[in-house]
């Protein structure tokens, strides 16, 4: 049992230093304004690592897989030709929000911080990520933080979760974005998982068979 116990705490240690991926350092930062009803009804804009950013596709993800139960809406300064379609450029900035385990999408507005992380439904993370070009291809540059103000108007009949965000993410860059979005239910594309994700072949085999026998594909 100890020997599997390091041999997990080896691969985590390799997969938190993946070469492609840095984080930037980072200091405790409140969001851009005081209460969620005062964030702007204008699409969600700012800058990211010294970049601007503002959000053209907005999307929202459940997935249901057994063990892996999560939300996700993501926020890109890419575009797609179709709605759920592949967004370009290959490597758009984006902002995204990841609520874990099953929830229902009511109406709701959040304060995160510290002290709501252990509260199930508080339990959103706010990410963002872009890609910067370098002498060897370039690298993913990445950062999370819980102190953030989030609004849901929860999902319409036509499928769509619009609400607002505002979040600065205490890098030196000074990262922040604030703003509205109203965002396109699509399904899981566990082929392309965002950073975060896990894998498809992490899935244990266990639930793997259990997705089968219930009908999954």
């Amino acid at each position: 049992m100890r020997a599997l116990a390091v041999a997990a705490w080896f691969v985590a240690g390799l997969l938190a230093c993946r070469a492609d991926t840095k984080a930037p350092p980072q200091k405790p930062a409140d969001p851009p304004v005081s209460t969620p009803s005062a964030i702007p009804d204008a699409p969600v804009s700012g800058t990211i690592h010294g970049t601007p950013f503002v959000a053209r596709d907005m999307r929202y993800i459940v997935d249901d897989r057994i063990g892996y139960a999560h939300v996700d809406i993501k926020l890109s300064t890419g575009k797609a030709d179709d709605a759920c379609g592949t967004i370009v450029p290959e490597r758009p900035t984006s902002v995204w929000l990841r609520l874990d385990g099953a929830h229902k999408l009511g109406a709701k507005e959040l304060r995160l911080g510290p002290d709501t992380a252990d509260k199930p439904d508080e339990n959103w993370s706010v990410h963002y990520q872009l890609f910067e070009p370098d002498g060897s291809g370039g690298h993913w540059t990445g950062l999370t933080t819980r102190n953030a103000l989030l609004t849901l108007h929860g999902v319409s009949p036509d499928g769509h979760l619009s609400g607002g965000l505002a979040v600065c993410f205490g890098d030196e860059s000074n990262s922040c974005v604030a703003g509205s979005f109203e965002a396109t239910s699509c399904p899981p594309t566990i082929d392309q998982p965002v950073r975060g994700t896990p894998p498809p072949e992490s899935i244990p085999k266990q639930y793997l068979e259990r997705m089968l026998l219930d009908g999954g594909s």
